[in-house]
């Protein structure tokens, strides 16, 4: 997801710039769920690591159009999906999204305005109230902003955005959970400075990782996902010097490339690359990841969980494998 516009990715060890996804569109698929806000019998915590994301970058979204989706996620019992409030699609547009989120008994993590935002304060303020209509009490996790680096390189800046925008938006929903900073690549500094400085102390770290572009090999693309493990390990590191100890990570976006890539063409590959890119992070696990979220459920030209039909993709086919089986808790 990309509520920031375009961004730019360097692929090394530990510093592997930022991204942009091309998100497609699809078309709808189905009637649109009813939105009525209530709160919701949200499960207490996930019952995996695994979520996906929604694109929600115009009224085709598919997964907000097409129940079949909705189901076939609900279904597959996806625990966590993460949303953007892109308020240019108007609140009745959001409302249908939270809905649909809660139709699949998900636990949501909402992105909402950072540095991008002038008004951030006062339009957080309103989507948290709306969140609440839906979500009353239970576990929300709050992200403020997406990839914040490329509005302002400057960890500072977003360090002043957190101290001023979090207090207020934590006041209002006290059992709610907030991460930041989404940074576009695992910026260990960044991270560090942002966890040592920000208060209140994030409830959770937050960053996107992908692996390949168009002109690697797929031998390169496999293999970068050691590169993922180092970089939890390193980031770990670097909070444990600043703060004396470490906090929960949540990978809030992944795939195999954030552009057009002839490879998603390929079944036999994205089933490949997919299964070794979830055993991975589930490894990862025991060094704090609690959640890592493909990008995304539908709508990407490239990487989507589900096809326009509703069905599973190749890439989804093996994400479901990772899921737990039977009914959500």
């Amino acid at each position: 997801m990309r509520a920031v516009a375009a961004s730019v990715w360097l692929k090394t060890l530990l510093i592997a710039g930022a991204m942009t996804l091309a998100c497609g569109q699809v078309p709808a698929q189905g009637g649109q769920p009813a939105a009525a806000p209530r709160p919701a019998n949200t499960p207490g915590a996930p019952s995996s690591i695994f979520g996906t994301n929604l694109a929600l970058f115009d009224g085709t979204d598919q997964v907000i159009n097409s129940r079949a989706t909705q189901q076939l996620l609900k279904g597959a019992n996806v625990p966590m999906v993460r949303m953007p409030f892109r308020s240019g699609q108007g609140a009745a547009f959001e409302e249908r999204a939270l809905e649909a989120i809660r139709y699949m008994d998900a636990i949501p993590v909402v992105i909402v305005h950072g540095l991008e935002d002038p008004s951030a304060l006062t339009d957080d303020r309103q989507l948290i109230a709306l969140v609440q209509r839906f979500f009353a009490d239970t576990l929300v996790y709050v992200e403020l902003g997406n990839e914040q680096d490329l509005v302002d390189s400057n960890v500072m800046s977003y360090v002043n955005e957190w101290n001023r925008v979090v207090p207020v938006l934590k006041a209002m929903a006290p059992t709610y959970r907030f991460i930041g900073p989404a940074v576009s690549f695992p910026n260990t500094a960044f991270l560090a400075t942002f966890t040592r400085l920000a208060n209140p102390r994030p409830d959770a770290i937050s960053w996107h990782e992908y692996a390949c572009h168009s002109q690697d090999s797929d031998a390169t693309c496999l293999a970068y996902l050691a590169h993922w493990s180092a970089h939890v390990k390193s980031v770990n590191q670097a909070v444990q010097a600043a703060l004396g100890t470490t906090l929960p990570i949540m990978i809030t976006e992944w795939n195999l490339d954030d552009k057009l890539n002839a490879r998603s063409e390929s079944p036999k590959f994205m089933r490949e690359w997919t299964a070794r890119a979830l055993q991975t992070l589930a490894k990862s696990r025991s060094e704090g990841v609690v959640a890592a979220l493909q990008y995304c459920a539908a709508n990407n030209g490239n990487f989507n969980l589900v096809d326009s039909a509703a069905s599973w993709t190749p890439q989804g086919q093996a994400f479901i494998q990772a899921l737990p089986k039977g009914p959500p808790p």
